[in-house]
């Protein structure tokens, strides 16, 4: 048995728990991308070498065999067998700021280090250590992909799948509610000693890719040497909000050629209609009542509104009448608890409200979405998910040294059209975007 810390929920486990897995299940767990191996120990590895768990050879091979599983699907040998615990994930450095501290200042320790690491190839632009270049400890490639996680607001609420290289996911194909809500499956009501008549669910597949993002940061000599600490922040900040952005714009107005199809180009999206003689550029609460009519029932409890900025002095206007003796009641309401924490901080009839930049501005079709992201599906890089690299030949000339981040993404909804309901006339989708007004 070895003790695992989840990457994602699994079988009735949260992210973040520590479970014990049979040795078996160990290689398949960490493969998929669900958890990764529990490794224990007191202190850095200049600083002691007492070890809680194992002695430091165990770990170190521990070590190497999860990733060495996580990086197979790439075809790379990237680590000599370590023999001690200078050859852990991180190597002799701390942090990022120490790290990219020792490849401006040419120390020694990296170059031996990472000669064991990666396996020579030719080419200055692969990142071999030859070269002057060298791979990103995967520990703090996994931090900045947590960051990337924490600072979007639309992908973590998709559903995602861990692959390898691509999938093809299948999925209901339901076209219309009319007759039977499992894309063909029916129940009948025979009277006794009739027989009983078949159904089948009609299926369909969606073919998903893993598109490549790229982010390359040039770092100046002096910021490297400067201060680490600033340098971990500024390399941090850039690359995962740079990808937390695009990531988010893609699941939204993605062409879904190189990259994801996004709702507002999506066939099941369902574009509502503006009123007669709506002014241009408005938006007025006949429509966001009409959107959420339109709005699949069953994605009510898990929709989330998005906006552009543009529009909040608008949705901050809206309201009901109440009668002839009441004062109109007010559509947008503010979250009282738990909103800043959570990113949230309105309500349009009753669900949360968004503001996005990955929104049109007012008056365009998108800068008004209701949307049920559970829906809409993501594949992301099995294992660690992002490959990172450093190179100082780049840019020599102008003493920069660069930072390479790169993910591989794709996206669509699960949904391949809107659907006519067995007792209403309007279509509904889990996706629903207000029409023009221009």
């Amino acid at each position: 048995m070895k003790t695992l810390v989840l990457l994602q929920d699994y079988s009735g486990f949260k992210k973040g728990d520590e479970i014990d897995a049979k040795d078996e299940d160990v290689e398949s767990l960490i493969a998929d991308g669900i958890a990764k191996l529990k490794v224990e120990v007191t202190k850095h590895a200049e600083d002691t070498e007492e070890e809680t768990v194992a002695d430091a050879d165990t770990i170190a091979k521990e070590v190497y065999a999860q990733i060495k599983t996580e990086f197979k699907s790439e075809g790379k040998k990237l680590f000599a067998e370590p023999t001690d615990r200078d050859k852990l994930i991180a190597g002799p450095y701390k942090n990022m700021g120490e790290f990219a501290k020792a490849i401006a200042s040419k120390d020694q320790k990296l170059y031996n280090w990472n000669q064991e690491r990666i396996e020579k190839v030719t080419g200055m632009s692969e990142g071999i250590d030859a070269d002057g270049g060298f791979l990103i400890p995967p520990e703090w490639s996994s931090a900045l992909l947590e960051s990337i996680n924490e600072q979007s607001d639309i992908a973590p609420r998709c559903r995602n799948f861990p692959v390898n290289r691509g999938i093809q996911l299948p999925y209901l194909n339901r076209g219309a509610l009319a007759t039977s809500s499992t894309a063909g499956v029916t129940v009948y009501k025979p009277a006794e000693g009739v027989t009983k008549t078949p159904s089948t669910p009609v299926l369909a597949k969606a073919d998903l890719a893993l598109y490549k993002m790229a982010v390359v940061i040039y770092a100046t000599d002096e910021l490297i040497n400067d201060s680490a600490i600033a340098l971990q922040t500024f390399l941090s900040t850039l690359a995962s909000s740079e990808f937390a952005l695009t990531k988010d714009d893609d699941i939204i107005n993605g062409s879904g050629a190189g990259e994801c199809l996004g709702v507002l180009n999506a066939p099941a999206t369902v574009s509502q209609a503006k009123e007669t003689d709506q002014p241009a550029d408005t938006i007025n609460t006949q429509n966001v009542v009409n959107m959420y009519s339109r709005l699949y029932p069953r994605s009510i409890k898990n929709a989330v509104w998005l906006a552009n900025p543009d529009c909040l002095p608008q949705l901050a206007t809206l309201s009901l009448a109440v009668g002839t003796g009441g004062a109109p009641v007010g559509i947008l309401q503010s979250i009282a608890s738990g909103g800043i924490s959570s990113g949230l901080n309105f309500a349009l009839l009753g669900r949360p409200l968004i503001l996005s930049p990955t929104c049109i501005t007012v008056g365009t079709v998108g800068d008004i979405i209701l949307a049920d992201f559970s829906q809409y599906v993501t594949v992301t890089k099995a294992g660690m998910g992002m490959e990172t690299a450093t190179s100082i030949h780049l840019k020599f000339l102008e003493n920069e040294t660069a930072f390479r981040f790169e993910i591989r993404f794709d996206g669509q909804p699960w949904w391949t059209s809107a659907r006519t309901p067995k007792h209403g006339s309007s279509t509904v989708s889990p996706f629903v975007a207000l029409a023009a007004r221009e």
